[in-house]
């Protein structure tokens, strides 16, 4: 859970320290179009991808590809509206990928813990084995639904509010791009359908019957991280005027000025 923060973070310094010091170099058109084209086949794989898997772990993985998509596509949106008349919705677009590496940071944590707890319970990574896990760990399932949710961008969770930003800017540019990222969040859902139904529902197996739910110190980083991503679905101007905005604006200024000097 840790490393997903720490991956999101240095994804934002990443986008800074490039554009800054290579951003008068760069055709910044071609540059934009390389990182939505980027941002839309990492969602794309992404998700197809893991709709595939059997071990939890690595499902979770590919969809950490795939959210990685949504922030790419926003800040490409950003990038390529400098000094355009579209400059405002992108601004919008690059704030919506920037809330969208808060966001993730949160949800896969939550999720990522919740698999760990699965894991640590049962010792089971393949979903084919698994089964029935709601009546023995109801606490997980719960923090596990609040995650899934947010993954697929359902609202009021914190997904839903970062995606809306990116869907509604996209669909300005090119509806088709908004509706590539509409698709990819139905089929993280399915997939998170999926675990839900092969993990939590079903019969319950003979091996678990002795299994008990993980201890509370797990609980309450899961507690934790499931009330910030209900908050920041309920009020996402809060993070966005505080954080989102003021790093969206110094992004696209430092580029919109390298852009008319050179």
């Amino acid at each position: 859970a840790f490393l997903v923060v720490a991956s999101q973070s240095s994804l934002y310094a990443l986008f800074m320290v490039s554009f800054t010091l290579f951003g008068a170099f760069f055709l910044i058109k071609l540059l934009s179009l390389a990182i939505i084209v980027l941002g839309v086949l990492s969602m794309f794989v992404g998700v197809t991808m893991a709709l595939a898997q059997k071990d939890i772990k690595k499902l979770m993985a590919y969809h950490s590809i795939s959210q990685t998509g949504y922030m790419l596509l926003g800040v490409g949106l950003g990038l390529y509206s400098i000094n355009t008349p579209l400059s405002d919705v992108g601004f919008f677009a690059m704030a919506g990928g920037l809330f969208h590496i808060i966001n993730n940071a949160m949800y896969k944590g939550l999720l990522f813990l919740t698999a760990g707890a699965i894991i640590y319970a049962t010792g089971q990574r393949d979903l084919n084995k698994l089964g029935g896990l709601a009546r023995k760990m109801p606490y997980t399932t719960i923090f596990f639904m609040i995650g899934a949710a947010a993954i697929a961008g359902l609202p009021p969770t914190n997904g839903f509010a970062s995606k809306l930003l990116i869907y509604e800017s996209a669909f300005i540019f090119n509806p088709i791009l908004s509706i590539v990222a509409l698709i990819v969040s139905v089929l993280t859902l399915v997939s998170f359908v999926k675990i839900f139904c092969s993990a939590f529902l079903g019969p319950e197996r003979n091996e678990f019957k002795n299994i008990k739910e993980v201890p509370c110190a797990m609980h309450f980083a899961m507690a934790f991280l499931s009330v910030l991503i209900i908050l920041f679905g309920i009020f996402p101007d809060l993070i966005l005027n505080a954080i989102v905005k003021p790093a969206a604006s110094a992004l696209l200024n430092s580029l919109a000025y390298m852009g008319a000097v050179f």
